[in-house]
């Protein structure tokens, strides 16, 4: 279990088409297996920023860090 706060896997949970209202978030399912795509990681990202008030930096704009919600909440979470 990941200690991530609402707020974040609501945001998660927005973008997902394939993820269940009562199925839990697994911080290691890909994003793409999630219904996520390319686009919606964009919104993500616009998204986590304002709601997180923060800047990802180009250096964590990588498609490593935005595999799984447990890769996007470790650098959230890294400039919180």
């Amino acid at each position: 279990m990941v200690d991530w706060p609402p707020a974040f896997e609501s945001l998660i949970r927005q973008r997902s088409r394939l993820l269940g209202a009562d199925t839990p978030l697994d911080p290691d399912r890909g994003l793409s297996d999630l219904g996520v795509d390319s686009l919606e990681v964009v919104e993500l990202i616009v998204n986590l920023e304002t709601e997180f008030d923060i800047e990802l930096p180009p250096g964590l704009l990588r498609p490593e860090v935005f595999a799984t919600p447990g890769t996007i909440w470790a650098a959230v979470r890294g400039l919180v």
